[in-house]
């Protein structure tokens, strides 16, 4: 316990000395990397909002709200340096109407009094992002921030938002940096090295009301060998993850993957492989796992008729390490032996990475871990006007791990930097497209697990089509997830279903059209509630700078717990206005 006063103020004094760094590099620079194109947009949006909602058995509400939402864009580009910020600032004054009865033995005849609640709550959300490179195609630097309202409990998630039942959210701020270097064109030996510390903060979490302040430090390097290396070939890849708790000990996880390949013949190559997880949280003890470390090695053949074309068979060996304790009663007396046994379970690996065209390719990937079969899958197909993409994959992790991941994330659509409507978006023509300064990919799924320190063992999955082609935009997206809470033996499943279609009326008018379809299962011991949403909005651009919307929501949820079965309907009306 005394230590903790010290490791905090050591941490405290790690992150001070980093922001020195990097503040230092930044003024180093020569001004004349920051003096290129800079451009500013500035809005204000004013929607009154009218809506009525129905709880469980509870009477029908009228309601009204007033949303006024200044915000700012900015951008900046140059051939060394690009950033992009994006700042809300939400004023929400909610008006709720409510009859009081003053007197049991009032008349009758008498309207009865109606009380008026008026609730004003201010709201803040910010994003940046950039990328500063230090040498070119070498070595680069990478800062990325958030600062937004999430729901703690997912399972509030589409129907509480800053007007409906905003008391199930908290602020929460997500900034990490990422410095990354690679080898260009190796020759010899190809390395890359990626290393990132991430900090997340909520006010509140599941676990108490002072909310999480969590760190993490990641570690991701590859090695592998250069053109000139003909007679053998190598890929070795390691990633590290050390995460701070604030009320657990640290959350460490250690992944090596191996591949060592020998010509046989042309286009065929004996591979031997080897794989490494191992998972540590302390003095926590799972509750339905006795141990996530898993291992595994084989040998197999690798054909490879191109460079973007190959499929790997294994046969391999997986080895669990089980930890078991038992205790023996002798007759001379009492001994404890620790007998620690090792599962031992033998299987064929597949992998496949095949570019069928220029504008489709598979990547699938076949292996057993801790948990069983352990499947990835990536595929896409892209024509000009008609995109689909679907991805699955399997991880242990965290939810601040979510929250901070710098992975680079490629998408359908590309739209403007902190916009969500399609009517922003549009499909990029070339498939290697890269985002310019303001610009992002269209997230198709959202951080949909609860805001805990947990450990989290998460299967993912998406299929997303995309159609793009003059007046129409439609984007249809179809997510599951499925989170097993490792330390409270929770698993909690999530099925949505979403269509978005924009058509464009004419020059100046869009008329778009939004259904979800989600089923939210919080325990295997409750049944899933089911949340339907659909809406319709029309804005027009009513001269250069003033735009007009309206909208019609209808929202259903229906759930076998009263406190959470219920509905919503709201018409907006709003201006906004770009300065």
């Amino acid at each position: 316990m005394l230590l903790r006063p010290l490791f905090k103020h050591h941490q405290s004094a790690q992150k001070n000395q980093l922001i020195t760094y990097v503040s230092a590099l930044l003024v180093s620079l020569p001004f004349g990397v920051f003096c290129q194109e800079v451009d500013v947009r500035g809005t204000i949006n004013t929607t009154g909002y009218i809506y009525e909602t129905q709880i469980g058995d509870n009477e029908s509400t009228q309601s009204d709200s007033i949303l006024v939402k200044p915000s700012i864009v900015a951008s900046y580009s140059s051939r060394r340096f690009s950033a992009a910020i994006t700042a809300n600032h939400s004023i929400v004054k909610n008006n709720s109407e409510s009859i009081v009865v003053e007197d049991a033995d009032v008349d009758e005849d008498s309207d009865p009094a109606i009380e008026t609640d008026s609730e004003t709550q201010n709201y803040t959300d910010l994003r940046y992002t950039s990328t500063l490179e230090l040498i070119d195609n070498a070595l680069s630097l990478t800062l990325n921030g958030a600062q937004s309202y999430r729901n703690v409990q997912q399972q509030q998630n589409y129907f509480s938002d800053q007007i409906l039942a905003p008391e199930g959210l908290t602020k929460t701020t997500n900034n990490s940096a990422q410095l990354n270097f690679s080898i260009p064109n190796p020759i010899i030996l190809g390395f890359n090295l990626q290393s990132t510390y991430s900090q997340t903060k909520t006010d509140q979490s599941q676990e108490s009301t002072s909310g999480l302040d969590n760190d993490n430090l990641g570690v991701t390097a590859r090695l592998y060998q250069g053109r000139n290396i003909r007679s053998m070939s190598f890929d070795v890849s390691a990633q590290y993850n050390d995460t701070g708790r604030t009320n657990s000990q640290n959350f460490k996880s250690t992944i090596v993957q191996t591949e060592i390949g020998f010509p046989i013949i042309k286009k065929l190559d004996f591979i031997l492989t080897g794989n490494l997880s191992e998972y540590d949280a302390g003095t926590t003890e799972f509750a339905s796992r006795t141990n996530l470390d898993s291992s595994s090695y084989g040998a197999g053949l690798k054909w490879s008729p191109s460079n973007e074309r190959n499929i790997t068979l294994t046969y391999n060996q997986l080895e669990e390490g089980d930890n078991q304790i038992e205790t023996g009663n002798e007759e001379e007396g009492d001994d404890n032996q620790s007998d620690e046994t090792d599962k031992r379970t033998e299987f064929v690996g597949l992998n496949i990475d095949w570019a069928f065209t220029s504008r489709t390719a598979l990547n699938f990937d076949y292996s057993k871990r801790f948990y069983g079969d352990a499947f990835n899958f990536n595929f896409s197909h892209n024509l000009k006007s008609l995109r689909t993409s679907v991805s699955y994959s399997e991880s242990v992790t965290s939810y601040s791990r979510l929250g901070a991941s710098t992975t680079t994330i490629t998408g359908i659509f590309v739209c403007q930097f902190g916009s969500t409507d399609l009517a922003d978006c549009f499909q990029p023509d070339s498939l290697d497209y890269q985002l310019q300064a303001g610009e992002e990919f269209r997230a198709t799924t959202e951080i949909d697990t609860d805001i805990t320190e947990e450990v989290l063992f998460r299967k993912s999955g998406t299929a997303t089509i995309g159609y793009d082609k003059r007046k129409i935009k439609i984007s249809i997206n179809a997510n599951y997830s499925q989170t097993e809470y490792l330390e409270s033996d929770r698993i909690n499943t999530n099925r949505s279903l979403g269509f978005n279609l924009n058509y464009s009326l004419g020059r100046k008018t869009n008329l778009s059209f939004a259904s979800t379809l989600t089923e939210n299962q919080r325990s295997e011991l409750e049944e899933a509630d089911t949340i339907v949403t659909n809406s319709l909005n029309f804005n027009r651009n009513l001269s250069r700078n003033l735009k007009l919307d309206l909208g019609l929501r209808v929202l259903d949820r229906e759930s076998d717990d009263l406190d959470r079965d219920g509905s919503d309907k709201r018409i907006t009306l709003g201006l906004n206005y770009t300065f």
